[in-house]
């Protein structure tokens, strides 16, 4: 993983539109695969890269341990929500190659987005998206400083994918399915990591992945950008209407939307 320190988010904009342009070079002039940069934001540069599985449960699940508790919820989503998912009570995956799109993979967004652990991780085509999610967190910079951070992922460089079944490997999963609407809205794609052990395949950590390095398939860039620069960034993100409403679109997301609008950003003007 390649760590960058910058000072302002133009440079971060800048390095952002750099990669993007790269991809768009590389696709006219060669052949073979170069997948799409997806980023991701994280409100401090010192958190790892886990799922929000990893971070509640210290179990390490298997797909079909995964299943099993993605299917016990269905009854009571159903009954609360009037919403219908339709999948199998059977776990049929193929333990014998890897692990695609995993089973119930649209109820697995829908959950990923409404708060429930999942080993989804989720990024987002747009840079500036993954902007908000960094720097939104409420803070205080004066008595908080820190900084936060931006990866941006290229999984496929122009070569097939190369993985091994007893070592950790990222798989990313489509963006074309019918679930939560903050999916589209949030331009969201998702990676999974998993291995085989003991002859089945678990959830496994994407540090593992990333801490290999690799040239030419899961190359990751980690931005590093000053807390400071966050009432700029959240000033600008508002103008082009990238604000908690707009990505979430419910009660809770207006009121914070609000909050900032009356009380963070006019507090930060005084600063």
């Amino acid at each position: 993983m390649e760590e960058v320190k910058l000072r302002t988010f133009e440079e971060f904009e800048s390095k952002a539109t750099a990669l993007l342009e790269d991809r768009e070079e590389k696709r006219k002039g060669r052949s073979g695969h170069f997948s799409e940069v997806l980023f991701r934001g994280q409100a401090r540069a010192s958190w790892k890269l886990t799922t929000t599985l990893e971070r509640y449960s210290t179990k390490q699940y298997s797909p079909e341990d995964y299943y099993k508790v993605v299917r016990s919820l269905r009854p009571a989503l159903q009954s609360c929500t009037g919403k219908h998912w339709e999948f199998s009570d059977k776990y049929s995956h193929d333990d014998a190659g890897p692990p695609g799109s995993p089973q119930a993979y649209e109820f697995m967004v829908y959950l990923r987005h409404h708060g429930f652990p999942s080993p989804l991780l989720d990024w987002t085509r747009s840079f500036c998206i993954a902007a908000f999610f960094a720097f939104q967190p409420p803070t205080v910079a004066e008595q908080d400083e820190h900084d936060v951070a931006i990866y941006a992922l290229r999984e496929y460089c122009g070569a097939g994918k190369r993985w091994c079944s007893d070592r950790a490997a990222i798989f990313s999963l489509g963006p074309y399915i019918t679930t939560d609407r903050r999916h589209f809205i949030q331009q969201c794609e998702y990676t999974v990591c998993s291995k085989r052990v003991d002859g089945a395949y678990q959830y496994s950590s994407h540090e593992e992945v990333f801490g290999r390095n690799e040239q030419d398939q899961n190359v990751l860039a980690k931005f590093v950008i000053p807390i400071a620069e966050r009432a700029k960034v959240l000033d600008r993100l508002r103008m082009m209407n990238i604000t908690a409403y707009s990505l979430f679109g419910d009660e809770e997301s207006l009121l914070e939307s609000l909050a900032y609008e009356e009380i963070g950003r006019k507090d930060a003007s005084k600063s």
